[in-house]
């Protein structure tokens, strides 16, 4: 029974220790419904933008992978972020090229609503895949 009791606490200290790494690597963004739609919002302490499009939230990489420019700039079109300066277009959903220019997707960030704020994982998922190996259209 005493065996039982001792695993029993050694298993809840170790959730409590992965929740505490859980939340370390989100970063606040801002209050939930705050983001209006269309809006493209760069999040503080991460090389990334947060968007708001149709009632969702993504986060992708801030710099255009083709010319270093900052989507922060750019606009939303078709579920894309578009980049300000050559309107290479990268898929909101996992920053992969829907339009060249660029040659390779952007880093794509996992989004959560919790308590009333928004959080962006502080690393990314990964970096979006072209269809095709030179960006080219779809």
């Amino acid at each position: 029974m005493c065996d039982d009791l001792v695993i029993m606490l050694r298993v809840v200290r170790l959730l409590k220790r992965r929740r505490r790494r859980d939340d370390v690597a989100l970063v606040r963004v801002c209050a939930d419904g705050e983001l209006t739609d269309g809006e493209i919002r760069r999040i503080e302490g991460l090389p990334a933008v947060i968007c708001c499009t149709g009632g969702r939230l993504h986060a992708v990489g801030l710099i255009c992978p083709h010319a270093g420019v900052q989507l922060v700039k750019g606009r939303i079109v078709d579920d894309c972020i578009e980049c300000p300066l050559h309107g290479a277009r990268f898929a909101l959903d996992g920053g992969s090229v829907r339009r060249g220019p660029a040659g390779h997707g952007l880093p794509a960030y996992d989004v959560v609503v919790r308590d009333g704020a928004v959080y962006v994982s502080r690393h990314p998922r990964g970096h979006g895949r072209s269809r095709h190996p030179w960006g080219a259209c779809r």
